[in-house]
């Protein structure tokens, strides 16, 4: 698994160029890079926030709406073979407020428009798969929080973690986002 990721050419931007391709960033770590808690160790001291949590839900192909779970949990299923469809973000009561903002990619329309914390983005009952999508802290908040987010791919199974903005997952290859893990940390 690790040496067909490697053969992937890494892009750094969204255009024309990357369709066809594994999203990856200069701060994704290549598999096999050295984790600490399942955390590259370039994001050691990235610890989830105990001031700011982030809850999410997903919509699972034949199962529905998921219930919200807590940073950084799995959200979806690994290895069942369903993709996830969309995904809802909210903060958890008593949280500190911190705007946020996610886009997706999916299956036939592309990338959507940005979303705003508590909106849903994806589709439910029309058979779409969500390939990729970014996340990130936006306004006064990205000053003070970083979002760190990875997903089960289908075929790939974990990425290594994103931050604030980049794109996680795959665009133009048909791959299924199955499962989400996201967390805000304190900077």
């Amino acid at each position: 698994m690790s040496q067909h990721l490697r053969s992937r050419r890494l892009f750094l931007s969204s255009g024309a160029a990357a369709l066809g391709t594994i999203i990856l960033s200069k701060t994704l770590p290549v598999f096999g890079q050295a984790l600490r808690d399942g955390r590259p160790q370039e994001y050691e001291n990235a610890q989830p926030s105990r001031t700011a949590v982030l809850q999410y839900m997903a919509h699972l192909q034949n199962l529905g709406d998921t219930n919200y779970v807590s940073q950084p949990q799995w959200c979806g299923t690994r290895n069942q073979r369903r993709r996830l469809e969309g995904f809802r973000f909210r903060l958890a009561p008593g949280s500190a407020n911190v705007n946020l903002r996610y886009k997706a990619h999916l299956q036939d329309i592309g990338d959507t428009s940005w979303h705003f914390l508590g909106e849903y983005v994806g589709t439910r009952g029309e058979d779409r798969r969500l390939e990729a999508f970014a996340i990130e802290v936006v306004g006064e908040d990205a000053l003070k929080y970083d979002v760190y987010y990875k997903a089960h791919i289908q075929n790939l199974n974990d990425t290594g973690w994103e931050r604030n903005g980049s794109w996680c997952g795959t665009r133009g290859q048909k791959l299924r986002v199955e499962a989400i893990s996201v967390y805000l940390a304190d900077r």
